[in-house]
């Protein structure tokens, strides 16, 4: 029985097999009869003249089409090089633009950090400047109420400090012409320096008198040297008054020394007034008494000065 049933399914199988193999002999045949005929019809079209026509022609509008296919793709290529170009320029244009303003906005970053820090270091300057008159001041103040305390009781608990040499060239060599006279022509411009006590017996008023006779340019009113419109006579009367008014209040602080007013024409000599007191306390308030009050519409300028020796200082002496 099982061996009658696997016998029938092998004949089955064989034959859908032989059915397929006998369906692809067929369509293999109708392929190769489906060539012979078109192959027939080709030959058949060739010999035609007019068909040969045809293929020289279609060949022709191919090669026109493959021609104009061609053209329009360099066409596009090239617009799309141009658009690219353009593209290119303007990206330029652009990250050069970005450039410069990057530029330009760190040179105007550098101008502003030089700005402030130039603004800081003025108001540091300035600060430091308000600072140090600030404490200037205050010295000052307190130089003055310590000199007003010695010229009132003579009390030296403050004398020491009150003596200390002011220097303008500390390490510069002292100046010949001002340890002399206690004056120099140049001033602060000098050179060398000029040691100026805080307090001494011997006070100087620059420019104290004043008189035509001693100046040295040609007078708006006279229109030659002052000097020659005025003699000697007229110099010392003009001289006598001044004396009598300045004595009488110099003798007010205590007992004076030696009293010197200069007849020299040069600016930083001309009419200057040295006094010298006996008593250190005594010269203290007469500087304080004197400094800044006015004599003939000119307001006085209180200096103290090192003790000079007199017969070196005086001229032809």
């Amino acid at each position: 029985m099982n061996s009658l049933a696997g016998e029938k399914m092998r004949h089955r199988e064989w034959r859908k097999l032989f059915k397929k193999r006998r369906r692809k002999t067929i369509r293999q045949k109708a392929a190769q009869a489906q060539e012979r005929l078109e192959a027939e019809e080709e030959e058949l079209k060739l010999a035609c003249a007019q068909y040969q026509s045809y293929l020289v022609e279609k060949e022709r509008q191919e090669q026109i089409a493959a021609n104009r296919e061609a053209l329009e793709s360099a066409l596009k290529n090239a617009i799309w090089l141009e658009e690219e170009h353009k593209a290119q320029l303007k990206f330029e244009a652009l990250r050069r633009k970005q450039d410069a303003k990057e530029l330009e906005e760190q040179e105007k970053e550098k101008i502003r950090k030089e700005f402030e820090e130039r603004e800081g270091k003025v108001k540091k300057a300035k600060a430091e400047r308000l600072r140090q008159q600030e404490l200037l001041r205050r010295m000052l103040y307190e130089r003055q109420v310590k000199l007003q305390e010695f010229a009132a009781t003579g009390v030296d608990e403050y004398l020491n400090e009150l003596q200390s040499i002011h220097n303008t060239r500390i390490d510069a060599e002292d100046c010949k012409f001002f340890l002399k006279t206690g004056a120099c022509r140049h001033g602060y411009r000098c050179i060398g320096n000029h040691p100026t006590p805080g307090v001494s017996k011997l006070i100087l008023i620059p420019n104290f008198f004043s008189h035509p006779a001693l100046e040295q340019k040609v007078h708006a009113e006279y229109g030659q040297d002052v000097r020659l419109e005025f003699d000697e006579d007229e110099l010392k009367n003009c001289f006598n008054d001044f004396f009598r008014d300045i004595i009488v209040e110099f003798e007010v602080f205590g007992k004076i020394q030696h009293i010197l007013v200069c007849r020299n024409s040069g600016t930083h000599l001309r009419g200057s007034v040295y006094v010298e007191y006996e008593l250190l306390r005594n010269a203290a308030a007469a500087y304080l008494r004197m400094n800044g009050r006015f004599y003939a519409k000119k307001q006085l300028h209180v200096e103290f000065r090192s003790p000079i020796v007199w017969p070196a200082a005086v001229c032809g002496k």
